[in-house]
């Protein structure tokens, strides 16, 4: 219960920063909203493709973006997770914190 609070705070930043990439790319790239929300929307891609092959939206360009996400997750993932175990772990070294 303790860490509830951080998780949802955490969980509608994500929703927002999405929404804003989202965003960026009816501004920039012309696409509809509703094709910028699937290609950006957290979550699995599964879900993602069976939503946009029910709506009428650009399925090749959500699941690229969708690709693309997961790609970039790979890519990035163990490099950012080796980065805050380092400094979590360094913040747990230090006297006088347990």
């Amino acid at each position: 219960m303790k860490a509830l609070p951080r998780l949802i705070a955490c969980s509608v930043a994500l929703i927002a920063i999405c929404a804003g990439i989202g965003g960026a790319l009816v501004v920039t790239a012309g696409v509809d909203p509703l094709t910028a929300y699937l290609a950006t929307s957290p979550g699995g891609a599964d879900s993602v493709a069976i939503i946009a092959a029910s709506s009428n939206v650009d399925v090749r360009f959500v699941m690229a973006m969708q690709m693309a996400r997961f790609v970039a997750v790979l890519v990035i993932g163990p490099a950012a997770a080796r980065f805050i175990a380092k400094r979590v772990h360094s913040k747990t070294d230090e006297p006088g914190r347990s």
